[in-house]
C-alpha cells in the first residue's frame, strides 16, 4: 500500500476482544476499509465503527467528527467501538519516507550525513552505477535503505515509537500499534530506482546486486531479521504491527514462513487479493486459477497472522457515492459482481472460528469507502462452516464451493463458464447482489451456470439469507 505525497498515511486497525472480526452480532464477514486523501468521503461513523479494520490516512482525519460525541475521528471511533485497535501507518525500513509527515528521528539529511554514502555505518542503500543514495521512481519521496544493518533497524524502532508514543498527550497516543508498509521478503520496486536527483539516471542497489543480479535472498534475510527484532520488541512495548506484505499470488510460501515466526504480527496485507487493478488499462484483473488458489490456500492455513485481504479496481464512471457499485470497468465488469467474486473467494478461506483474515473492497481508491449490505449479518450470513473448499465439475467447466449450514458459497476463478453443475444436496437458489434483499425471487433449482469470474451463494430452500436463523 503506497502512501500520498501530501500526507502520512495512519493505519486504524479494528478488532473487537473476544477474536477478530467477532462482534455480539454475531458477524459473518470480517471487514476492513481504507480511507486516505482528504477529511471528505466518510460515510457516517456509526457505519465506519461497523468494520473490522480501518486504514485510515492523518489528513482524512477531522478535528470534530461526530455532532454528539467529542474529539476527533479516531477518538470517536473508540468511543463507538471501545475495542477498536489504531495501527499508525509508516514506510517500513526498507526505505525512508523523506516528505513532511512522514519524517523520523533527525530527518533525512541527518541519515545521510551520518549514515549515508561514504560513512563507516551506512544505512541507506546506493546505487552500483552512481554511489548515491537511491530514489523511488513511482514515489520520489521515498529512498532504499538496508534494512539488514542492526543500527537501522533499532534507529526506526526508537523513533516510530517515539514518534507517536512519545507524548502521551498527542493524539497519536490512544494508537494501539504501527503498520510498517513495504515490508515483505520482496526489495520493494525492484528495478525502479535512481540516483537521488537524478531521474535519468537508473541504478541499483550495490548492497542487492552482484554479477548484473538481483540478490533476492539476501534481502529476504535482512528483512527476516528486522523482523526477528521488530516483532518482540514491539510485544514488550503492549503495540500491534502490521505489514504491508504480499505477494500471496505467487510466493504463499512466504506466508507461511512468515506465520511460522516468533511474535508474528497481528496482520499482514495482501493488497492484491483474488482480483487487482495493475495493468489492466482501466479493468479489474482477475488472477489466475493456480494464483487464486495459492491465495485461498495460503490464507486458511494461517494460524497466527491474520490475512488482511485487499480487493480493488477501477469502473467507468463519475459517480462518487455507492452508485459507484452500479457501474462497469472497460470489460464490463460490473462493481457489484467484482465483489461478489471477492467475497465468495474469501469465503473459501476463511476460518470462522479463529477468524484469519478480513477482506476490503473498493471501487474510489482509497478516498472513499462505503458500507455494504454484504457485509452486514442481517442480510448475508450462512451460518457456520461445514467442511473446506472443494472443487465441483459441471458438464462444462468446473466451479469451486464450500459448504455452510444454510448453503454454499460459490466461484468460478476460471475465464470459463460452468454449466449443468449439480447443486450438492437437494435444491438452492442462486443468489447474487440483486437477489439479495429479495432471495425468493429466484426459483429453487438443482443445477445451475456460473459465467467466468463470477460468484454467488447457493441458498438452501427453507433457509434465510440472512441471520434470522442463524444462532447467535
Amino acid at each position: 500500500m503506497k502512501a500520498l505525497t501530501s500526507q502520512a498515511w495512519v493505519c486504524c486497525l479494528l478488532l473487537t476482544a473476544s477474536g477478530f472480526g467477532a462482534e455480539p452480532t454475531g458477524k459473518f464477514i470480517p471487514t476492513f476499509a481504507v480511507k486516505y486523501g482528504s477529511s471528505s468521503g466518510w460515510p457516517a461513523l456509526e457505519d465506519v465503527a461497523r468494520f473490522d479494520l480501518i486504514v485510515i490516512g492523518a489528513g482524512s482525519a477531522q478535528a470534530k467528527a461526530h455532532p454528539t460525541i467529542p474529539g476527533n475521528t479516531w477518538q470517536v471511533l473508540k468511543a463507538l467501538n471501545p475495542h477498536q485497535l489504531l495501527l499508525l501507518y509508516e514506510i517500513g525500513p526498507g526505505e525512508y519516507n523523506t516528505a513532511s509527515w512522514g519524517r523520523i528521528g533527525q530527518g533525512w539529511e541527518w541519515v545521510t550525513a551520518e549514515h549515508g554514502p561514504g560513512s563507516a555505518d551506512r544505512w541507506t542503500a546506493i546505487g552500483a552505477n552512481s554511489g548515491q543514495c537511491l530514489q523511488g521512481r513511482a514515489y520520489a519521496n521515498e529512498r532504499l535503505m538496508v534494512p539488514g544493518n542492526l543500527a537501522w533497524q533499532q534507529y526506526w524502532l526508537d523513533n516510530v515509537y517515539a514518534k507517536h508514543w512519545g507524548d502521551s498527550g498527542k493524539a497519536d497516543a490512544v494508537a494501539d500499534g504501527v503498520f510498517s508498509d513495504n515490508t515483505s521478503f520482496s526489495m520493494p520496486f525492484q528495478g525502479n530506482w535512481y540516483a537521488q536527483g537524478h531521474p535519468e539516471s537508473p541504478d541499483v542497489a550495490t548492497d542487492y546486486y552482484s554479477d548484473g543480479r538481483y540478490n533476492a535472498a539476501l534481502y529476504h534475510q535482512h528483512i527476516k531479521s528486522f523482523f526477528a527484532r521488530a516483532f518482540p520488541w514491539l510485544a514488550m512495548k503492549k503495540l500491534k504491527l502490521g505489514l504491508n506484505f504480499g505477494d500471496m499470488a505467487r510466493h504463499p510460501e512466504n506466508w507461511e514462513e512468515l506465520d511460522a515466526m516468533p511474535d508474528a504480527p497481528l496482520a499482514a496485507m495482501e493488497e492484491g487479493a483474488f482480483v487487482h487493478p495493475w495493468g489492466g488499462k482501466g479493468s479489474f484483473v482477475f488472477w489466475s486459477e493456480k494464483e487464486w488458489l495459492n491465495q485461498v490456500r495460503a490464507m486458511e492455513k494461517l494460524r497466527h497472522v491474520r490475512a488482511l485481504m485487499n480487493v480493488h479496481g477501477p469502473v467507468s464512471s463519475d459517480e462518487k457515492g455507492i452508485g459507484r457499485m452500479d457501474a462497469g470497468d472497460a470489460k464490463g465488469n460490473r462493481a457489484w459482481d467484482v465483489l461478489w467474486y471477492a467475497l465468495t473467494s474469501f469465503l473459501q478461506g476463511m476460518d470462522d472460528d479463529r477468524r484469519n483474515a478480513c477482506m476490503s473492497f473498493t471501487v474510489w481508491g482509497y478516498t472513499e469507502f462505503h458500507w455494504f449490505k454484504e457485509f452486514d449479518p442481517r442480510y448475508l450470513h450462512l451460518g457456520d462452516v461445514r467442511g473446506p473448499s472443494r472443487r465441483a465439475d459441471g458438464r462444462q467447466g468446473h466451479v469451486y464451493l464450500r459448504e455452510f449450514d444454510d448453503g454454499w458459497a460459490v466461484i468460478n476463478p476460471t475465464d470459463k463458464p460452468a454449466a449443468d453443475v449439480a447443486v450438492p444436496d437437494g435444491e438452492a437458489r442462486v443468489i447474487d447482489h440483486d437477489a439479495l434483499e429479495q432471495p425468493e425471487s429466484r426459483p429453487p433449482v438443482r443445477r445451475f451456470e456460473l459465467p467466468a469470474h463470477r460468484g454467488v451463494v447457493l441458498l438452501r430452500t427453507g433457509k434465510a439469507i440472512g441471520n434470522s436463523d442463524n444462532p447467535m
